[in-house]
């Protein structure tokens, strides 16, 4: 003999039903079976007087919801770090440059110590920083120091300068080509660390 269900049971079972879309199925199937087992062979007033003690599907759907292992959290978006000292690497470029004309000796050495210290190069370019103006003058003095002895091996000129002079002049020359050198290397550290934001280029 086949079982009558009760129209209160179909009634809560389809609200049941209804409440739990969205929940895995298999426990939406186990939840609808589970009570649907227990309402089975109750008449419509026993059937009544059971769902009356039992949650409201919503409740039972939210609870079920609940215990759903939860998706896990967007990863929040990336904020873009803050340039490091990007005003002292400027101030360092800019003491380079124009330090070189207004305190001469003094400025370019202070803006090479603070390119130096400055996070928008890399060590590789700090080191060239320093080496190049040095090798620049030394190439020059060496150059000048050569010229200078094969003129003291040529027949002497009336009026021709003493060798302290041509010392001095020797200096002198090594000087303006340091000058020279220092502001156009600035630019150059300038250009680089704009292209890149102010941030060193990370080394292989």
């Amino acid at each position: 003999m086949t079982e009558q269900t009760s129209n209160a049971v179909k009634t809560y079972l389809a609200r049941l039903d209804t409440a739990l879309v969205g929940v895995d199925p298999d426990v939406r199937f186990e939840i609808v079976s589970g009570i649907r087992e227990e309402l089975a062979g109750l008449d419509d007033q026993a059937a009544s007087a059971r769902i009356a003690e039992m949650d409201d599907p919503a409740l039972i759907a939210a609870e079920a919801r609940a215990e759903m292992p939860q998706p896990p959290a967007a990863p929040a978006p990336a904020v873009a770090e803050p340039v490091p000292g990007r005003a002292f690497s400027i101030a360092a470029v800019l003491v380079l440059i124009i330090g070189t004309f207004v305190v001469p000796i003094l400025g370019p050495l202070v803006g090479l110590v603070w390119v130096g210290m400055a996070k928008a190069w890399t060590r590789r370019e700090k080191i060239v920083a320093w080496v190049r103006p040095f090798s620049a003058g030394l190439i020059v003095l060496a150059l000048s120091f050569v010229a200078s002895l094969i003129g003291q091996n040529q027949p002497s000129v009336p009026n021709q300068p003493t060798l302290a002079v041509a010392f001095v002049a020797q200096w002198h020359v090594v000087f303006i080509v340091m000058f020279i050198v220092l502001p156009i290397e600035g630019i150059v550290l300038l250009v680089r660390a704009n292209k890149r934001g102010w941030r060193a280029q990370p080394q292989p």
